[in-house]
């Protein structure tokens, strides 16, 4: 019997795609009669499901508090207590599970700039691996931060990418070439998968699945988009799913359109076949930046095409004009392009879902 940590860095909302991967893992160390410690961070009470589940099959959770008095950070004794407490919790955390191996899963790979996990790392006499979920193409790390950081991935047995394109993007940003990096593929959240019926909607249903948050999903390109000229007289109904800070923001945003009747907010769902593909026919996802979007690959599971933008992991699963449309360039023009090329061809969107089925079933079938 092993004991085994997880450690997430997810510390800006309570939960995220960025969970699914490590929430999986647990479970799967939990079958096999391992011993499971979980190190997140403490939302005042909110617990979310997916973790609470973990802790009722015998996952021992710990929480880590987070800083809660954000004008104090403004001064340089505040980040100083907040990096001496996040420091201390995470090896509070270690010294009681002992474990055997520690897996950490970091939101973005900028997460190893926060200095409490490099010290932690550095100083951990602990095998551990790593898992990247996101890195965005124009970000780049202080130099003086990079020494430590290839230090840390060098140390870590294994670096684990959930696309090819986070690999490439770090390796851009650091000058290390991962010879201990590897590709892991993110877990969907289905129990069934196959093509599902094509709607019956005269009016094409297009689906935006994600986070309500602009600065990762780019939901407001997607409405500047739909508000131009030569979609007013079109027959399409945008329906979003997901739930996240930007919502007011996200109606307000439609209103100034002037396409609030076109759109409808439908919030967030567990069952993606039966309540998005079942009445869906397309999937629009006009994102700055991503890992491996698991809303992508579930689309794709269930015969629907896609338009999506070219980042992350998207073209590693979606080839463009025979699969689905990819954009470029993540802004107007680009994305522009790409709905008008999808809008001209949707009388073959049926047919471009069923090759999506067959490449996404190859796709989960090299999963790790």
């Amino acid at each position: 019997m092993a004991k085994i940590q997880f450690i997430t860095t997810m510390a800006g909302h309570p939960w995220g795609g960025s969970e699914e991967l490590w929430v999986k893992m647990a479970h799967d160390d939990l079958k096999k009669g391992n011993k499971v410690h979980c190190s997140i961070f403490n939302w005042r009470g909110v617990i979310p499901q997916k973790i609470e589940q973990l802790g009722h099959a015998g996952a021992k959770i710990h929480k880590r508090n987070r800083f809660q008095y954000p004008e104090l950070l403004k001064k340089p004794w505040g980040k100083f207590v907040e990096k001496t407490i996040a420091f201390r919790q995470l090896k509070k955390h270690t010294k009681q599970a002992q474990p055997d191996k520690i897996i950490i899963s970091m939101g973005g790979f900028c997460d190893l700039e926060v200095n409490p996990y490099r010290q932690y790392l550095l100083q951990l006499d602990k095998p551990f691996e790593l898992i990247i979920h996101a890195n965005p193409e124009n970000y780049y790390l202080q130099y003086s931060n990079i020494e430590e950081i290839i230090k840390v991935c060098n140390k870590a047995r294994k670096v684990w990418f959930v696309s090819n394109r986070l690999m490439e993007i770090s390796i851009r940003q650091t000058g290390y070439s991962f010879p201990n990096g590897d590709i892991t593929r993110n877990p969907v959240n289905m129990t069934e998968t196959g093509i599902l019926p094509w709607p019956e909607h005269q009016t094409m249903q297009m689906a935006c699945v994600g986070r309500l948050q602009s600065s990762v999903k780019g939901h407001p390109l997607l409405f500047q988009v739909l508000s131009q000229l030569q979609w007013k007289d079109r027959a399409w109904h945008l329906n979003i799913y997901g739930s996240g800070p930007d919502e007011s923001f996200y109606k307000h945003l439609v209103k100034s359109f002037h396409i609030e009747d076109k759109v409808t907010f439908q919030g967030f769902t567990n069952d993606v076949r039966k309540d998005i593909w079942a009445k869906n026919h397309i999937l629009v996802m006009p994102s700055y930046y991503e890992g491996m979007p698991i809303a992508l690959v579930e689309a794709m599971l269930c015969g629907r095409t896609s338009v999506v933008t070219n980042v992350g992991g998207n073209a590693e699963v979606l080839k463009d004009n025979d699969t689905g449309f990819i954009a470029e360039g993540v802004h107007l023009s680009s994305f522009s392009n790409a709905m008008e090329r999808a809008w001209e061809r949707k009388e073959e969107w049926k047919e471009m879902g069923e090759k999506c089925f067959t490449e996404a079933s190859k796709y989960i079938s090299k999963e790790v």
